[in-house]
């Protein structure tokens, strides 16, 4: 049975109470979480980005039958790319932009202030652009601080954009937001407020009538119910468009270079 980690990530300064991961075993029917927790929670992680990514990328590979879906843009529009393929770029990422801030403004001077979006994040309705001021941490940190060392480690593939390898960790993208809207219920679930909560608990309520997801234990249930930021349910989210995702279409040249959301949840 492969095992699946639905990944809600983040760049913030305490980006390791912010990553949250889901981990299940992929199957036909309702997926089962056996796990959600923060990165914080991993062993050797921390609140700092740093190290927190540091610690989820040696849990990514702790086992190889492994597909994991992370919430972060893998990639830039293919003008921007600007290498021979896509593993080129990864692996040059953070010398051709030193830090956030500079991948911010490079990539905004780049197209004139023009937020260019990626075909995926056209087609598939992503909310931002990778460069987006509320994205920007996060693929800065994802590409340089995640993806990058895994594929210089040769401890992983990302797809589509790189050939899979059978019993080594796939890493893809996902996109709550897009799966959220595809289902047609998007409703403001990230706050405090008993609105909010009570907006996470239709949106689980949808993903187990959907039969999409099993009802978790009461104890997970309050987890994601009780997490503020919808963090945790986005991962697990996550972990149900991989389970139901198609990983064997064929690939362009876009496709190897930008990247390709998988959301839909039907």
């Amino acid at each position: 049975m492969t095992r699946i980690l639905g990944v809600d990530f983040s760049g913030a300064q305490d980006a390791g109470r912010k990553i949250w991961v889901a981990e299940a075993r992929r199957n036909d029917g309702p997926l089962t979480i056996n796990d959600c927790r923060p990165a914080i929670d991993l062993p050797g992680s921390s609140a700092k980005p740093d190290i927190a990514i540091a610690a989820l990328a040696r849990h990514v590979v702790a086992e190889r039958d492994t597909i994991v879906g992370c919430d972060f843009p893998f990639s830039l529009p293919v003008e921007l790319v600007q290498a021979k393929d896509w593993r080129s770029f990864a692996l040059d990422f953070t010398r051709r932009f030193v830090d956030p801030l500079s991948f911010h403004d490079l990539c905004h001077q780049a197209t004139g202030g023009i937020e260019v979006k990626r075909r995926t994040d056209r087609e598939d309705r992503t909310p931002f652009n990778s460069f987006n001021l509320r994205l920007y941490r996060q693929t800065w940190w994802g590409i340089g601080h995640l993806l990058a060392p895994l594929v210089a480690a040769d401890s992983a593939t990302i797809w589509p954009q790189m050939n899979k390898r059978a019993g080594w960790p796939t890493i893809v993208e996902v996109c709550a937001a897009c799966s959220l809207i595809r289902l047609d219920c998007y409703p403001s679930y990230k706050g405090r407020t008993l609105a909010h909560r009570k907006a996470r608990q239709r949106i689980l309520d949808l993903l187990i009538a959907h039969g999409f997801l099993a009802p978790p234990k009461r104890s997970l249930r309050r987890r994601l119910l009780d997490n503020q930021g919808g963090d945790a349910l986005d991962a697990v989210i996550g972990a149900i468009a991989v389970n139901r995702s198609d990983f064997n279409a064929k690939r362009d040249r876009v496709d190897r270079l930008e990247g390709r959301v998988y959301f839909d949840l039907g």
